[in-house]
């Protein structure tokens, strides 16, 4: 089984507002999604061992954890769509978004894509959360990615997934904020010690 390894480096957003609870519109949906997230990632924390008992390990979560709450963010969105920071707080938009990703259901992630914008220019979401989710939109497509967020683990490195235009590839990621690709890389190579490629490399 091809495993496909998503890289995502979280920038630290400095001087935002700070959204108290009472601020937050409806407490009970945020309350769910936050439990939802930490669901989420208690199971995934909870796979251990070599990279194949790993992937048994997220086999089993994506079943037993990302289904129904796959379910559920249908559910949330057939009735209120993409949640907006005010009605459940910038932590309940980071919950929903997390569980998207996570999620195998193509269709919804397509139809939160303006929610996905709408959020990332309200600076709910970081500079890689939008582009780990396009770019992973656009690989499950079958299509290349534009922000050049997603790898793919092969013959134990890591090599960038199919990428638009390499050339222009460190402009489009500046114009979102995110760093260059040298910078990510390095980021990578010491988050992951392993050898990470980069298609078009010259």
């Amino acid at each position: 089984m091809k495993f496909r390894v998503i890289l995502t480096i979280f920038v630290t957003l400095v001087g935002l507002s700070i959204r108290t609870a009472a601020q937050v519109q409806d407490k009970q949906l945020n309350s769910e999604l936050l439990a939802m997230r930490k669901a989420d990632q208690d199971a995934r924390n909870a796979c251990a061992g070599n990279a194949d008992e790993q992937m048994k390990c997220y086999v089993k979560v994506s079943e037993i954890v990302d289904k129904p709450h796959t379910k559920r963010l249908n559910e949330i969105f057939n009735t209120i769509g993409f949640p907006s920071v005010e009605r459940v707080g910038k932590d309940g938009v980071d919950a929903y978004y997390l569980l998207l990703q996570h999620s195998n259901d193509i269709a919804l992630k397509q139809k939160c894509v303006p929610g996905m914008k709408d959020a990332f220019e309200k600076k709910a979401i970081s500079a890689s959360d939008y582009s780990s989710f396009n770019d992973r939109l656009l690989i499950n497509l079958g299509k290349p990615q534009v922000y050049g967020s997603n790898f793919d683990m092969k013959d134990g490195k890591l090599v960038m997934s199919p990428t638009v235009d390499v050339k222009n590839l460190d402009k489009r990621r500046k114009s979102i904020g995110l760093p260059t690709m040298d910078e990510y890389v390095k980021m990578l190579k010491e988050y992951y010690k392993l050898e990470v490629v980069v298609i078009g490399d010259k």
